[in-house]
């Protein structure tokens, strides 16, 4: 080869090195193990009050989402990095025949990874110059004024939380985070009617309050919470992704379908449900598991509506699911300054009727349809093996948060170390089984732990402009006073009757979280409307628990749906249809929430909590049967359903009448579905057996 061909090729060969797509990903990968590893020191170390490691970490955060935004728009379609271009990959439009906003689209498709990379740089700017006035602005300031300088870099983050919500979550919470400053602002808030006219405030108190006086952007709970035992347990779960964790559940949900009459259909659920807890977010949960278990149902025969509602129920109920229950745990610990422990045990009881009676459902639904699989088999139980590891830092997790108490933060720490620990082994350990244990499987270790703190780093960075934005909309509506004059309104409304006044907080709890991530969600129905349950004598554990569960259930409530929308998506189903099917599956998580305020003992475990559970779950497993209209046996007629729902409703509600009345109905239940059962086995009896008849 000649010198000059030679040297063309190293120059070919640079210029791909050196494309925008190797450099931005070559930045996020360093920038997302720099932002796990300092999550992980701070958890070790506690270097720093609170809420000057928030403004660090809300910095790195924003400024690794915009640089991930940034290289996605480089990022080849085949993976090749070898033939990226230099300029982003525009939509193939046809030039000549595109219309004016086509154009204008196409623009910015070529300019905004410029504009992300900009917003990146503004982002560690900003928070680089909190943090070196970090003290003036904490404490000084309240004597001596801000500068203007310290306005604009409120204005700045503001911006630039909102533009990071929107493009991690979609314009509905954003456009809430907007509106919430137009309603703060003096040409808007007296020129308002009735409960929603307020003194308003000019851009530069909006600054202050939203950002720059480190409160908004930098919530103490949203923030707060959200930097520490949020961050901890997001990146734990992105690097037990990394380590195969995921993989590994979805393995063992493949090989027990094999087993079970329903297949893949109910492991499904489970999967959905582990994840859900973890991720915080039901449309990222209904994406992630849904383009695996969607798919296996629509294999199995399942229709592709039911298949799209089956994911999006099952990835919404997660975020009630201890011990993490959507990171909303942490939240709600924190606001209601009770142990993490106590929310936990709150939560189990609900999730435990919710997640059966959907169980419940999906099984006579698939019996009902035929949708049963036809390939049984025997589980091979050799396969846990390969994830068996997993269940140390698990295990490890559990003790240090429910038996040694530690903060989560803590446990977190743990936790993390433990599964680079074990996950580390592991590999090793197979190396060695090999005869592969050298350098080279030494620099698959460490390649393989980096990739779990880049993982762990861009599974957090998402969730760190909502809980900015959240902070934002929290500060907005507390200093205008709109809180407390709408749960005053809601009491007014319901006129001392606390059943209206459940019905209007559950409908406010809906609507406010229609489209927004469940954590997100919560936060602001509890500030909105959980004061006015409280005022009629609810305990705040079960108001708590009342509105989070509506809000979760937004997921699946039309005309939003988040999670059925993606779930529909993915599916190639009906959206409607499929709204349809997971409002009659998610039936009772309607239900439950004022089941446990009418029979608290589900929150506040007692002796009383034996006799209650049992029989509050025989009544949201006879309104499962009475909406899919099946008891596991035969199809029901409308009159027979009906008395199904008239003993559901008595065995969840009946002990405001008499504690007799309520296990009575739970009694005719479970007789009715245990005669069913029977009259299943008679069938297949008689099917295998013609003699019999």
């Amino acid at each position: 080869m000649s010198e000059s061909s030679s040297s063309t090729t190293e120059t070919a060969g640079t210029e791909r090195r050196l494309s925008p797509f190797s450099v931005l990903d070559g930045a996020v990968s360093v920038l997302a193990v720099v932002f796990t590893l300092y999550t992980i020191y701070y958890a070790y170390s506690l270097m720093f009050v609170r809420l000057r490691y928030s403004n660090i970490f809300l910095g790195l955060g924003i400024a690794l989402y915009y640089l991930d935004v940034a290289r996605r728009h480089y990022e080849p379609e085949d993976g090749d990095v070898d033939e990226i271009d230099s300029e982003p990959r525009p939509s193939v439009i046809d030039t000549d025949s595109i219309t004016p906003i086509q154009r204008l689209k196409l623009a910015f498709a070529r300019i905004d990874p410029v504009v992300a990379i900009l917003f990146a740089g503004i982002a560690l700017a900003a928070t680089g110059y909190v943090e070196y006035h970090f003290t003036r602005l904490e404490q000084d300031v309240h004597l001596l004024g801000h500068t203007q300088m310290d306005l604009y870099v409120g204005i700045a983050l503001i911006v630039l939380v909102i533009d990071a919500t929107r493009r991690a979550f979609g314009n509905v919470i954003a456009s809430v985070a907007v509106a919430s400053i137009i309603y703060a602002h003096a040409y808007v808030g007296p020129n308002l009617p009735g409960v929603f006219r307020h003194t308003g405030f000019d851009w530069t108190r909006i600054s202050r309050q939203g950002a720059i006086e480190l409160t908004g952007v930098y919530h103490e709970t949203l923030m707060g919470i959200g930097s520490t035992w949020v961050a901890i347990f997001i990146m734990f779960a992105g690097i037990a992704k990394a380590y195969g964790l995921m993989d590994f559940v979805l393995d063992v949900g493949r090989e027990l379908g094999k087993t079970l009459r329903t297949g893949v259909v109910q492991i499904a659920v489970i999967a959905s449900m582990i994840m859900g807890s973890i991720t915080g977010s039901a449309a990222a949960n209904t994406a992630t598991t849904g383009s695996f278990t969607i798919p296996m149902l629509k294999d199995q025969g399942v229709d592709d509506d039911f298949a799209a509602s089956i994911e999006a129920v099952a990835s919404a109920g997660g975020q009630m699911l201890p011990p993490v229950m959507g990171v909303a745990a942490f939240l709600m610990a924190d606001l209601l300054g009770v142990s993490y422990v106590s929310i936990i045990q709150a939560g189990v009881i609900p999730a435990a009727l919710f997640y059966f009676s959907v169980g419940v459902g999906i099984h006579f639904a698939v019996l009902k349809y035929g949708w049963t699989s036809p390939n049984t088999d025997s589980f091979d139980p050799r396969m846990l093996l390969g994830g068996l590891h997993f269940v140390i830092p698990l295990g490890v997790l559990l003790v240090t948060l429910v038996y040694l108490r530690y903060t989560p933060l803590t446990a977190g720490l743990y936790t993390i170390v433990t599964i680079f620990v074990v996950g580390s082994m592991k590999t090793a350990f197979t190396s060695a089984r090999n005869s592969d244990l050298d350098v080279e499987s030494a620099g698959a270790l460490v390649k393989q732990a980096v990739s779990g703190l880049r993982t762990g780093g861009l599974e957090m960075a998402p969730l760190v402009g909502v809980l900015a934005s959240m902070g934002v909309i929290i500060e907005m509506v507390t200093f205008t006073g709109l809180s407390t004059r709408v749960s005053t309104t809601i009491i007014g409304m319901g006129g001392g009757e606390l059943v209206i006044v459940l019905i209007l907080a559950m409908i406010a709890s809906i609507m406010f979280g229609l489209g927004m991530p469940t954590p997100a969600a919560y936060i602001l129905v509890v500030v909105l409307v959980a004061p006015g349950v409280i005022e009629m004598g609810v305990p705040e554990i079960t108001t708590h628990m009342f509105v989070f569960y509506f809000a979760m259930l937004s997921a699946i409530t039309p005309p939003v749906a988040i999670s059925v929308a993606i779930g529909s998506r993915i599916a190639g189903s009906s959206f409607m249809k499929s709204c349809v099917q997971a409002l009659r599956l998610g039936a009772p998580g309607f239900v439950i929430p004022f089941a446990f305020v009418t029979n608290n003992s589900l929150i506040y475990w007692s002796q009383e909590t034996v006799i209650v559970f049992p029989v509050v779950l025989a009544g949201t497993i006879g309104l499962i049967v009475a909406t899919v209209g099946f008891d596991g046996a035969r199809d029901l007629s409308y009159p027979v359903r009906g008395l199904y729902l008239g003993a559901a409703f008595a065995g969840m509600f009946g002990s405001l009448v008499h504690v007799g009345v309520q296990i009575a109905a739970a009694a005719v239940i479970i007789a009715a579905l245990v005669h069913a059962r029977m009259v299943v086995g008679y069938d297949v009896d008689r099917a295998a057996d013609p003699t019999l008849d």
